[in-house]
């Protein structure tokens, strides 16, 4: 089966409505008229025969299969951008490039940052959001994070560490079950998930089955592409989704999100620290890996693991 490539001139306008939820907003960032954008998203639609928006007279909203497809529709647009802006313009000397998902930077990162900058104010660091396991040729970086194999001859990983994974719900959702977490909590909820960037069987059919659990008892929802998407949908009480420990702690803590099941389980994957083979002697880099070592050793969430030679 030929797969139809979409246009980017309609894959743009819909990443600027996705993101705006709004066309006229969208029509004026890409400069061209409301009915235009509006042709693209349906020229889009009906070429990959696939509704990806909601549009009522107020509101644009995505479908199951825009939320889905959208973020790598963002990604892909805006690493188009980022590459014309590095054509376009010299780098900045002296900046770190640090590179993960947006899961990672957005939940775990970003929260200790502050601490770093402030030991440090002499480094400056760019965060790099991906959703995917590394580009490295539109991603340049000096350090990488990622929970997937080695892959890349180019780069050197070091094991970093492994946690747990667990369900978690609203707390609407937890009180609507009038008793304890039970079988009959998850069986009445839509099940979303994120996909598996490992060869294992994907974090629902791993806890289901330390459960004690049936797969074909549950109803499965929609895939999101990366953890602070699924969050979004677990906080509006939209369905329940197996979070990884260190990027829920905070939302456990504060009570916006609840686990509901006292039984985790080892994640099927591990995460790397991934850094240039052939680069220049670079202190800062290395103050960076230290502090960021540091903090890994410090969260309970996480545990550091030994290398294992086949993982290469």
């Amino acid at each position: 089966m030929t797969t139809h490539i979409p246009t980017l001139v309609s894959l743009r306008a819909f990443e600027a409505v996705a993101r705006q939820k709004s066309f006229r907003k969208a029509a004026d960032e890409i400069c061209v008229t409301h009915a235009a954008v509006s042709h693209q998203i349906k020229a889009l639609e009906t070429s990959i025969g696939v509704k990806l928006l909601d549009r009522t007279s107020r509101s644009v909203e995505l479908t199951a299969a825009g939320a889905q497809y959208y973020p790598s529709v963002r990604e892909h647009i805006q690493g188009i951008v980022k590459a014309t802006r590095r054509i376009q313009a010299p780098e900045e000397p002296d900046v770190l490039l640090i590179q993960s998902y947006a899961s990672f930077n957005t939940m775990w990162l970003q929260p200790r940052l502050a601490d770093f900058l402030q030991d440090y104010p002499d480094t400056r660091v760019r965060i790099i959001s991906t959703f995917e396991d590394g580009n490295y040729d539109s991603h340049r970086f000096d350090v990488g994070v990622f929970n997937a194999p080695p892959f890349d001859p180019r780069f050197e990983y070091r094991p970093l560490f492994k946690t747990d994974i667990f369900p978690i719900c609203a707390p609407e959702a937890f009180e609507e079950a009038n008793s304890a977490a039970s079988e009959k909590l998850l069986k009445n909820a839509m099940l979303l998930s994120v996909p598996s960037t490992w060869n294992e069987p994907d974090d629902w059919v791993s806890w289901l089955s330390a459960a004690g659990l049936k797969t074909k008892n549950m109803k499965f929802g929609a895939i999101f592409d990366n953890y602070p998407l699924v969050r979004e949908a677990v906080l509006n009480n939209l369905g329940m989704s197996i979070a990884r420990a260190p990027f829920c702690a905070r939302d456990l803590e504060r009570g916006r999100l609840v686990k509901p099941f006292d039984i985790s389980i080892p994640e099927p994957g591990r995460w790397y620290l991934a850094t240039q083979k052939q680069q220049r002697p670079n202190p800062k880099l290395d103050i960076f890996v230290d502090w960021l070592l540091e903090k890994v050793k410090a969260d309970p969430t996480m545990r550091l693991f030994r290398h294992v030679a086949s993982d290469r």
